[in-house]
């Protein structure tokens, strides 16, 4: 004979619907989930026992390694989000390689090229924004940025037309959405193109390098 939930243990009850509501979504989302709720009741995380599995025992191969815990201490001290490190792993981009062209370490981590492609205003401006959203990306998770940091940049890298900034802007739309107001955010397009503008930078840097060693 089933018990009625009324008179079940409140906690077991509790248990009960969590589980059920929880089991039918991916381990990633069921861990967001389980992290909002902690975070909206105010709870302090549950002690993990001795012999349970380090809750980090599912990553990347890249961190089973004896050096595992420097490198993420390393990587802690870059500035760089979470999110934005598995895009470095899934596109083989690392914190060294990254560093000529923005400025980890740092609690906003800013565009720091020398230079950003492009032979008109327009397409420096294109490559400005998409630069731009990564730097937010890396900090942050989002590829997010207002307007001033954006007008600030590409004035920095002669990549601002004045009578022609809003008609630029209007052509990137498939790429970053948003206004002055609101700030800008890179679309899935605009994450996927700048992915690719970072490596072509990548590989032209590291190429420089490379030259310049064998002279």
């Amino acid at each position: 004979m089933s018990t009625s939930p009324d008179k079940l243990d409140p906690e077991i009850h509790a248990m009960s619907m969590i589980i059920g509501v929880l089991k039918g979504l991916e381990p990633e989302a069921q861990s967001r989930v389980l992290d909002y709720v902690q975070r909206k009741l105010k709870l302090d995380p549950a002690p993990v026992a001795a012999s349970a599995e380090p809750s980090h025992a599912r990553r990347d191969d890249s961190l089973d390694s004896p050096n595992a815990k420097g490198e993420e201490e390393a990587e802690n001290e870059d500035g760089i989000n979470e999110v934005a490190r598995k895009w470095m792993r899934r596109n083989s981009l690392t914190t060294h390689s990254l560093g000529a062209l923005f400025s980890l370490g740092v609690e906003d981590i800013e565009l720091v090229a020398n230079k950003v492609p492009g032979k008109s205003k327009r397409e420096r401006m294109h490559s400005v924004i998409l630069l731009k959203g990564v730097a937010s990306y890396l900090g942050s998770g989002v590829a997010r940025f207002t307007h001033a940091d954006l007008k600030e940049t590409c004035l920095h890298y002669d990549a601002y037309d004045v009578a022609n900034s809003t008609s630029y802007m209007k052509s990137f739309a498939s790429e970053v959405s948003g206004s002055a107001k609101t700030g800008y955010t890179l679309s899935a397009r605009g994450l996927a193109s700048a992915t690719d503008l970072v490596k072509a930078l990548v590989r032209g840097e590291e190429t420089r390098a490379a030259s310049h060693d064998r002279k």
